[in-house]
């Protein structure tokens, strides 16, 4: 690959047809809209590349085998089954083309909220107390206090989570797991509510030494709400009761144990290239790790990671290259060019962005 040599890139994705603001129905709330596939299309294509997009269908191993691919971009959240995101990278690892992100253990892993905070405790990080109900009459464990937050245990993008998410009796905590387990077909988390400042931070690249850009503060602005959580309605409605500070005013002290707590997580959890780390403060303000995203949402000036990224001075082109980047590697690594030098080229775009 010499430089100034373009590669044929895949993007991977689920494309959102449902609007969620127009019917209030969150089933594609994960999926990718046609404006930003576009976007990281046009983004990817202005570093020299061919951008061959595919969408992850129950047909995407035969297209991705033809599809010829040097790398791939991966957006796709998968469609059936409790490791539903890891069926991409999985199937990328077989055939062996490189990807964007995290592999599909990481992936499973992350997706199960209660094993992902399993792990990070064990990593020494600090987390909610939290068991998970597959049905609504299941036994609570003793010892729990109230109030209670409870949300499906395998979703994301806050689905799930509504105004009634945080609980304040045993009949209530019943009444809205058990709702939720119909729902989603799936357990329902069940944490102990943190009453704190909430967190989430950006990270890129390697597990073990990430960059780890400004952490954006969501500040809950009704007073009258005791218990303010980030829900889904609050994504429906970007104006509503809350507000995105990035990057979060915050004490140094407070910065680097935020940051810390991000950079722990990361790294038991095994992700690379791109995440975001979502974090609560306890009632002593100690951050505690809520859960990973490791498929971050990339919508232009919309989605978390790209705002935080913004308030860095990362420009989208800038970020998708970053994530990019790790996968071009990759490639030179599995062909043997004897370093990361000569895919450097493709960080720079090097003619304006067209969508082949």
């Amino acid at each position: 690959m010499g430089k100034g040599q373009g590669l044929r890139v895949g993007l991977l994705f689920n494309l959102k047809r449902v609007d969620p603001k127009a019917t209030g129905d969150d089933a594609e709330a994960e999926f990718d809209s046609p404006n930003t596939v576009g976007a990281i299309a046009q983004a990817i294509a202005s570093f020299g590349h061919t951008v061959v997009e595919i969408e992850a269908t129950p047909h995407f191993p035969e297209a991705v085998r033809a599809a010829n691919l040097d790398a791939a971009f991966n957006l796709s959240e998968g469609l059936h089954g409790r490791a539903r995101e890891a069926v991409v990278p999985a199937v990328l690892d077989l055939v062996g083309i490189p990807y964007t992100g995290s592999d599909a253990t990481t992936l499973a892993l992350a997706l199960d909220k209660q094993l992902a905070k399993t792990v990070v405790r064990a990593a020494g990080v600090r987390t909610a107390r939290s068991f998970v109900m597959r049905s609504g009459d299941q036994r609570v464990p003793r010892g729990f206090r109230y109030p209670l937050m409870v949300k499906p245990n395998a979703e994301g993008s806050s689905k799930g989570i509504t105004k009634n998410s945080v609980v304040h009796d045993e009949a209530e905590l019943r009444k809205v797991a058990g709702g939720m387990i119909a729902r989603y077909a799936q357990g329902a988390l069940v944490e102990e509510f943190l009453p704190g400042r909430e967190f989430t931070v950006g990270l890129l690249g390697d597990t073990r030494s990430p960059e780890v850009l400004p952490p954006m503060e969501i500040v809950f602005t009704n007073p009258a709400d005791k218990h303010p959580i980030y829900s889904f309605e609050h994504k429906l409605d970007f104006t509503s009761d809350v507000r995105y500070d990035a990057p979060a005013q915050l004490t140094p002290a407070l910065d680097r144990a935020v940051r810390r707590c991000a950079a722990k997580s990361y790294a038991a959890l095994g992700c690379r290239d791109v995440s975001r780390i979502d974090l609560r403060l306890d009632a002593a303000g100690r951050p505690n790790f809520i859960e990973v995203n490791p498929l971050p949402g990339l919508t232009p000036d919309f989605s978390d990671l790209c705002l935080i990224a913004k308030s860095a001075g990362i420009d989208y082109v800038t970020l998708i290259g970053k994530i990019l980047q790790p996968a071009l590697d990759r490639v030179l690594e599995g062909r043997g060019a004897g370093g990361t030098a000569g895919a450097r080229h493709a960080a720079t775009p090097s003619r304006p962005a067209e969508r082949p």
